[in-house]
């Protein structure tokens, strides 16, 4: 019997990991991607999903109040320009992210190849695209907010604390889980060093989105 459970697991783990099966069975999928780590086709996926996110921003109430804002001060935007500026950023976020997860593969003991992480990192992206896409498809149709996945959709707190509370996050949180269990996963990382990673994750994040609040805040205090 036993015998026949681990041909089976054996069989469930060769192929290429699917980005749209990671959501039901991101275990499985993280398995795969040790022997197996794709690319090109969860790239092409963000993309796209990161270019719907950008139109539905247009039409939400930040994005109508910041077209107004750059036509009154005779702003005109390249919108070629802007998403050919938009994929190159994400692909040099996604690189640099994939490395830092590498780095701390590496510190961490494990055995991991940059290929692996940045495979990992897209598919956990995949995840925070969707939660952006949704909190910016409520916010153009609902005319609110697009954070009503956070906390702060409830508290709708502003400045610092505004910023800390967005940060609280279902998809985000869900993403630090994947990376979490993907550190252990594919890179072969101790589970106390990949929690610790993903809570340093978070406090970095928290912090950076509390200091956006507040200079937001402060902006507007201002006038501009």
């Amino acid at each position: 019997m036993s015998t026949e459970v681990n041909v089976s697991s054996e069989v469930q783990e060769k192929g290429k990991p699917s980005i749209f099966g990671f959501i039901t069975s991101p275990v499985v999928q993280f398995e795969k991607m040790k022997s197996s780590p794709v690319i090109w086709g969860p790239l092409l996926l963000i993309l796209i999903l990161t270019a719907a996110t950008t139109i539905l921003a247009v039409y939400t109430p930040q994005g109508q109040e910041a077209l107004q804002q750059q036509k009154e001060a005779g702003i005109e935007v390249n919108s070629t320009f802007s998403m050919i500026g938009g994929v190159i950023a994400i692909v040099a976020t996604l690189a640099f992210t994939s490395l830092i997860l590498f780095l701390i593969a590496k510190l961490g003991t494990g055995k991991t190849t940059y290929r692996q992480m940045f495979s990992l990192n897209l598919f956990v992206t995949f995840i925070t695209a969707i939660g952006q896409l949704i909190n910016t498809g409520v916010a153009a149709l609902a005319h609110t907010s697009a954070n009503v996945t956070s906390l702060n959709g409830m508290v709708g707190a502003k400045g610092a604390m505004g910023g800390v509370f967005t940060s609280i996050e279902i998809f985000s949180i869900w993403g630090l889980i994947l990376t979490a269990v993907g550190l252990q996963k594919v890179a072969n990382v101790s589970k106390a060093v990949s929690i610790i990673t993903v809570i340093i994750l978070f406090i970095l994040g928290a912090a950076i989105s509390g200091a956006g609040g507040a200079a937001s805040e402060a902006l507007k205090g201002a006038g501009l």
